[in-house]
């Protein structure tokens, strides 16, 4: 690497610590990428530079950016009532109750499929208030053939962001939340599994090696004790936690420092309550064993529509979704892209592999015929899903449709155009800048980028400020996309670098395009110059620009209905 190519990466890393520092800062990276030129094939060093801003951001997060607008969904929570009823959870913990745990619905009893793992619930939870808002340790067994889990059970309270989620558990000292784990390291944990299972000094230090990656030989030289020693404290670990294998004991105490990092550090918000009738996210298992989530709104016998979210989007639809499907009698399933919200990562993410992905979940829900509706980002993995369906793809519609090509330099003055552009052509950055945005999310921030982004639109701008439900929405929206992983958004966006030869010259079905004629981030001419023939209609709406499909929500609807 010559000395200005040297100089110019130096610089996009250090703007990238300003960023993860400050990410209202994201416009100096523009600037400072566009200083560095197009930088491909960078060496490992300068990724791994790049990679540690992370823990800028990490350590810099303040509380007065507020709750995450969708927190962590890598770990699972419910709130209970003194009376051990469901009042809220969020879709992972769903998911552990429905994996061999019991059933969870709301506003009822929470039920085991073994009763002792209720009586040890209703241990804990005396535990806990005995403490005077203390927090215990539980474990739930699953069966002779499956290891047990561990849940940590502390006062609904202490779960971050509930006074902005659910103002009514905010004072409510009976409201105690059962939290399922992640991934990470705390102080407390420690503490807890002490006081919770009753372990030594000496036992606990020999678990803290063993989490750590120590063999039990490694760690009795570290410990300077035999290995003798360390077997018998092991076989004490065992009965006390009620383990069977080493295995166990690492997994229990790995996926339990991440319930006590989210309960200590407050740096993760609870997932809001954005829309009262989203229905859960469900999944399905692909033939290459991924996840792929989505959400099914509206009436499951009624018009099948595939919906496309944008770019840094999820399945949540706007408020009212699925009251609206049922009255116009459809059936709307909005898939989240791999990676994506509750969807597992791709291997290798492109258009056409997220469309074989579609074609599968069209398959295993029986749908013979489907219509494709897709939003922003959205439209080239919807136009290749019509592809490979073929005849069973009824129609398609584009909702302010983003090409993959580089916008026309005639609309280049968005700064947030001028921002896409500059990490496409730098592969490196994106995937760091998008887990450091994925690490500071907020709903202040979101505020603020959407109205960034409004400012070349006065009908946008307008719309956005008359109607304050729709920043919570963008926000939870935008948030549940990030909620496990911010590979999906880094992934699409450079799919779209990958696929600038895309054509649309095998679709075979009805096109249809609705765009706003304020839209600079995604400008209508460069669509239709991708598009070239193909659009049987074209509708273009005055007064609005980028927000155009939730400003014209029910119209699109009723449109995919007729």
């Amino acid at each position: 690497m010559d000395e200005t190519k040297r100089a110019n990466v130096a610089l996009v890393i250090e703007t990238m610590y300003q960023v993860a520092a400050n990410p209202d800062a994201w416009q100096q990276l523009t600037d400072a990428l566009a200083d560095a030129g197009d930088l491909q094939d960078m060496p490992l060093e300068a990724v791994e530079d790049m990679a540690r801003s992370q823990d800028v951001a990490r350590l810099t997060a303040r509380p007065e950016e507020g709750p995450t607008p969708a927190g962590r969904n890598d770990i699972g929570w419910i709130v209970l009532s003194s009376r051990c009823k469901a009042l809220a959870a969020n879709g992972l913990a769903q998911e552990m109750m429905a994996s061999g745990l019991g059933r969870l619905m709301i506003g009822a009893e929470l039920t085991f499929d073994d009763p002792a793992n209720a009586e040890a619930l209703t241990r804990a939870l005396a535990q806990a208030r005995a403490q005077a808002g203390g927090q215990t340790i539980l474990r739930l067994d699953r069966g002779e053939d499956d290891s047990p889990s561990f849940a940590y059970v502390a006062p609904a309270r202490a779960l971050p962001g509930v006074a902005d989620a659910a103002p009514e558990l905010a004072d409510d000292d009976q409201a105690y939340a059962l939290i399922f784990p992640a991934v990470e390291e705390t102080g407390k944990l420690w503490s807890s599994i002490r006081e919770s299972f009753g372990l030594t000094p000496a036992e606990l230090r020999l678990a803290r090696k063993l989490r750590d990656g120590r063999s039990l030989k490694e760690a009795a030289d570290e410990l300077e004790v035999s290995v003798n020693t360390l077997r018998n404290q092991l076989r004490a670990i065992f009965d006390k936690m009620g383990l069977k294998r080493q295995s166990d004991l690492i997994r229990a105490l790995t996926q339990l420092s991440s319930v006590a990092s989210a309960i200590e550090t407050q740096s993760l918000g609870m997932i809001p309550l954005a829309s009262a009738d989203a229905p859960p996210v469900v999944a399905i298992t692909l033939r290459d064993g991924r996840r792929l989530a989505y959400r099914d709104y509206g009436h499951p016998s009624g018009r099948p529509v595939l919906i496309f979210h944008e770019g840094l989007g999820s399945s949540l639809l706007p408020p009212g979704a699925q009251g609206l499907a049922c009255e116009l009698n459809l059936r709307l399933i909005c898939a989240e892209r791999p990676g994506f919200g509750q969807s597992d990562p791709s291997p290798d993410y492109s258009f056409d592999s997220v469309a074989d992905d579609m074609v599968e979940l069209c398959d295993q829900l029986g749908l013979s015929e489907v219509r494709i509706g897709a939003i922003l980002s959205g439209a080239p993995s919807a136009i290749q899903t019509a592809v490979r369906l073929g005849p069973r793809a009824a129609g398609v519609l584009l909702c302010s449709g983003r090409p993959p090509r580089p916008v026309s330099d005639i609309h280049a003055k968005s700064p947030l155009t001028l921002f896409r552009s500059r990490i496409e052509s730098n592969p490196w950055v994106i995937e760091t800048f998008y887990a450091i945005l994925r690490l500071r999310m907020s709903s202040q921030l979101v505020d603020r980028i959407v109205r960034g982004a409004t400012a070349s639109s006065p009908g946008d701008a307008a719309y956005f400020d008359e109607n304050a439900h729709i920043a919570s929405y963008i926000a939870a929206y935008v948030g549940e996309s990030l909620a496990r992983t911010s590979r999906g958004a880094a992934d699409e966006v450079k799919a779209f670098r990958r696929a600038r030869n895309l054509t649309v010259a095998d679709l075979q079905c009805p096109l249809e395009v609705w765009h706003g004629d304020q839209d600079a981030l995604a400008p209508l001419a460069d669509l239709l110059d991708y598009l070239g023939d193909k659009p049987r209609r074209i509708r273009v709406i005055p007064g609005i620009g980028h927000l155009m499909a939730l400003k014209h929500w029910d119209e699109l609807l009723r449109r995919a209905a007729a």
